[in-house]
């Protein structure tokens, strides 16, 4: 690995059990754990659809390696615009993992607050409430590869941004027009990130997700200890342009990071690349750009 760079492992495979493990293990170094509360986030949207929510087995063996790394316990956090985290947990098969694991279960619709900054449509200043739990832990999100009806796509960041805000009213306030929503995204993304991103993409789900998409026999599985590095990565294994992806573009240049700063392990990404079928509303979710320069707007707004 060259000094100073960002690694994102990228893995090939029909088994998220073991590509999960592998793509965990080839970033094994750069992940550092505080002493901080381990809170993972699983992406339940819809708790009836399957394919739209990340799969048991992809938070086993995450846990699994968190737990070699030293951590004892850990908390199970979910926040659903449809259905509760309870039913979550038991559709999806998840209470079993408290029999391996020490697991507490927590619903973040019910959390406590603390508010963020955010935008409305006129890109105006709204205020957001988002799980305190969450800004008090080590954060590791585990997600399914998808496309998205806002933003293109949904992966490891929007798993935690939109999973935070507590309540269903919150999760509307934060869809805007395409413009407010990436604008809010990377605004909210200075206030709370994954430390740890985990995208599974071994089925993903293409066309009208995050919810009524169709799947795809993707295979890739990526990991990162970067908060966004590895969604960077995983947009361009699904076929997709950094500059089409609003609210990444914009966290990337918060961060003064460009593509040059990241290096990918394992598989290459024309190697495993296939391209996700996008939302039948892709044209209007490309319109994100602000005229002009973007910062004054953003930074009017916190």
């Amino acid at each position: 690995m060259a000094d100073g760079k960002i690694r994102v492992s990228l893995v090939s495979g029909p088994d998220r059990t073991s590509t999960v493990s592998e793509a965990l293990d080839l970033i094994a170094d750069q992940v550092e754990i505080p002493d901080r509360p381990v809170l993972i986030k699983p992406n339940f949207v819809s708790v009836n659809v399957p394919l739209c929510a990340t799969h048991v087995d992809a938070v086993r063996s995450t846990l699994a390696f968190l737990r070699d790394k030293g951590v004892e316990s850990f908390t199970i956090a979910a926040g659903p615009a449809i259905g509760t985290a309870d039913e979550g947990f038991d559709n999806y098969g998840y209470r079993p993992l408290a029999d391996e694991f020490d697991v507490a279960w927590l619903d973040l619709n019910r959390d406590d607050t603390v508010t963020v900054p955010a935008f409305d449509d006129d890109l105006n200043a709204q205020y957001l409430n988002m799980s305190r739990t969450m800004a008090e832990s080590y954060v590791v999100s585990v997600t399914r590869t998808k496309t998205h009806n806002n933003v293109v796509v949904t992966l490891g960041l929007k798993n935690i941004l939109v999973g935070t805000l507590v309540g269903r009213a919150e999760k509307q306030k934060i869809h805007q027009g395409s413009r407010a929503i990436n604008l809010t995204l990377a605004k909210m993304a200075q206030h709370v990130a994954p430390d740890l991103t985990v995208l599974d993409g071994t089925e993903g789900m293409q066309g009208n997700g995050p919810v009524s998409g169709d799947p795809i026999d993707s295979r890739i599985t990526l990991a990162s200890a970067h908060s966004i590095a590895a969604d960077v990565v995983g947009l361009q294994a699904m076929g997709y342009r950094l500059d089409q992806v609003g609210y990444l573009r914009y966290a990337m240049e918060l961060r003064g990071l460009t593509l040059d700063d990241i290096e990918v392990v394992g598989e290459r990404i024309e190697d495993v690349q296939i391209d996700f079928r996008p939302h039948d509303n892709i044209a209007g979710q490309l319109t994100w750009p602000v005229d002009g320069d973007w910062r004054p707007v953003f930074d009017a707004v916190g």
